[in-house]
């Protein structure tokens, strides 16, 4: 009977300390990719009629300023957070300054007025959670993965 529940203890650890593995790879994975993501949350994109639309969340023709359809729905992109008003200013600065294609400082001075609405957003529209997100959780992984691979070293040695 103690053979059993000592089998049993071993077999729970084992998949106990495979589960935190997971956890960990996944927070990882997940974190830095959304903190490499968030560097395209706000930046327009200025591409040629046809390219696709990349990470941007808007991106913009360049010969043109109109908005590009992107995405599987197939509708114009929208900066998060940012209002329905403030969505509408950027696109009517875009299509103002690239009528005729944007010439030197022109896709700047777009990017620019993105750049002071998002300084403006109260943290709470932010799509990043102010505390935990991004980086931090990869590094939670990590350490997740440090706790793994210590148990194992641990366990490697006792038998």
């Amino acid at each position: 009977m103690r053979s059993v529940a000592k089998v049993f203890g071993i077999l729970l650890a084992v998949i106990a300390v495979i589960g935190l593995a997971l956890g960990s790879f996944m927070l990882v994975l997940y974190g830095f990719v959304e903190q490499y993501a968030a560097h395209y949350t706000y930046v327009v994109g200025f591409k040629k009629p046809g390219d696709g639309c990349g990470n941007n969340k808007l991106s913009v023709s360049r010969v043109t300023g109109e908005p590009l359809v992107c995405g599987v729905v197939g509708s114009p992109g929208r900066l998060p957070g940012f209002t329905d008003e403030q969505n509408a200013e950027v696109i009517a600065l875009s299509k103002e300054l690239g009528a005729d294609g944007f010439q030197p400082g022109e896709r700047e001075q777009v990017q620019q007025r993105v750049d002071q609405i998002v300084a403006s957003l109260p943290p709470d529209r932010l799509p990043q959670h102010p505390w935990l997100w991004g980086w931090k959780l990869g590094v939670i992984g990590l350490a997740g993965a440090a706790v793994v691979a210590g148990v194992v070293k641990v366990a490697v040695r006792r038998s």
